[in-house]
């Protein structure tokens, strides 16, 4: 691991997982972004370090942005780190598309754990509902009329009414599900399964859906079962593919390594519940710290 960065991003929120690395990682420039979702009022922020960013704008818009604001020049050779424990999952993966194609050869991204989720199998992530369904931008695919062959892979998490709105917007596609296992910790295994049973519950039993795992917190694993999910759909005839990354963040990122190493261009899109509101502060305590250098 390096010693320090030249730029260093993080979203701001409550939790003592994104605070305390803020602290302690050293970089010639370290900017908090406030989001959106968050809600906070400017009374509500720290004093430095703060970039003004657009409030009401799409993850492309807010991305694009935020790294003018921060200082961000794809030409100067700068070192890179992104903390994505407090961002959208549609951010991280904006990120990744983004800083490709500006030709960045490698950024780093890291996340910290919490030690266990404020409301074990409760806690709420999305405050508002959902507000609609749509593909992330960058990873819309090129998709086929023929819709007998389509399958949809939903990284399995914590918000089953995230996943509900994502299972009944595809209904009828094949639906495979990627597990976190191993999970961050044993009990968070075992709290996903139970908020995926009020999914069951809340939708029609499908007799053509399989489950497959991959680490919760390694995200190249997690683009490794994908491709050999991919694989097996293609040889049983796929037409359009549907991704939705709604575990951990390391797992999003896996989502987002694979679509760009695999998917572009093909009938493929990772799509997302949009919701307005999330929760401030998720987790409690300080878990392991992971450090994922990302190589373009």
């Amino acid at each position: 691991m390096r010693q320090g960065w030249d730029l260093f991003l993080s979203a701001y929120n409550d939790n003592e997982r994104v605070q305390k690395p803020f602290e302690g990682i050293f970089a010639s420039r370290k900017c908090w972004w406030p989001l959106p979702e968050y809600n906070y009022q400017s009374h509500e922020l720290p004093s430095a370090n703060v970039i003004e960013v657009a409030q009401q704008a799409n993850e492309s818009e807010f991305i694009g942005e935020g790294l003018a604001s921060s200082g961000f020049s794809a030409s100067s050779g700068q070192s890179v780190c992104i903390d994505i424990t407090g961002f959208m999952r549609p951010h991280i993966l904006y990120f990744l598309k983004y800083l490709k194609e500006a030709g960045l050869k490698q950024i780093d991204m890291i996340y910290t754990e919490p030690e266990h989720y404020s409301r074990k199998a409760e806690t709420t992530f999305s405050i508002d509902d959902v507000v609609k369904v749509r593909s992330v931008l960058g990873y819309e695919g090129q998709h086929v009329p023929g819709m007998d062959g389509d399958a949809l892979i939903v990284g399995v998490g914590y918000d089953h009414g995230l996943m509900s709105r994502v299972i009944l917007e595809k209904e009828s596609a094949r639906l495979i599900q990627l597990h976190c296992f191993p999970s961050l910790s044993a009990d968070m295994y075992h709290e996903s399964i139970l908020r995926l049973d009020r999914v069951a519950s809340a939708s029609k039993a499908r007799d053509h859906e399989y489950v497959i795992f991959s680490s919760a917190n390694d995200p190249f694993v997690t683009a490794a079962e994908l491709s050999r999910a991919y694989a097996k759909l293609k040889g049983a005839g796929l037409s359009n593919l549907y991704l939705s990354p709604l575990a951990t963040k390391p797992h999003t990122l896996g989502f987002g390594l694979f679509y760009l190493r695999e998917l572009e261009g093909t009938a493929s899109s990772l799509i997302f519940p949009f919701s307005a509101r999330y929760s401030r502060e998720t987790g409690k305590g300080l878990g392991r710290s992971w450090v994922y250098p990302i190589i373009f």
